[in-house]
């Protein structure tokens, strides 16, 4: 990360990867209920060290698949910090998918600010 980001510089960064997510997002909502499930998986259930490689491959699909162009959203921050050549150790595992549903409740959050809808009886 670059030093010395003044306030708005970050601000303006989040609103861009909160757009290039709501993008990815909608083309594949499927894909993003199925990648939030998973991540829930990792945090509820214990991950035996022989299901290592195969539940973060199956992560790292959902991201790919999601973001396959690297657009700069959500899904393409964690799909660097999920691979096995950034999370070495099982537990850590564990921490980046807290991370993960963490900054999509943000992204959850963000979108129904963003939309005025009304329900009507």
């Amino acid at each position: 990360m670059e030093p010395n980001l003044t306030v708005e510089e970050l601000e303006t960064r989040w609103k861009e990867t909160l757009e290039a997510t709501r993008r990815a997002a909608a083309a594949d909502p499927v894909a993003y209920r199925r990648l939030k499930t998973r991540a829930a998986g990792v945090l509820e259930n214990p991950v035996d060290i022989n299901d290592y490689f195969p539940t973060v491959d199956r992560l790292i699909a959902c991201l790919k698949n999601l973001d396959p162009c690297g657009q700069g959203s959500i899904f393409d921050i964690f799909c660097k910090r999920i691979s096995p050549d950034d999370v070495w150790q099982v537990r850590d595992l564990r921490l980046e998918c807290r991370s993960l549903l963490a900054h999509l409740d943000a992204f959850d959050r963000w979108k129904r600010e963003r939309c005025h809808l009304r329900m009507v009886k």
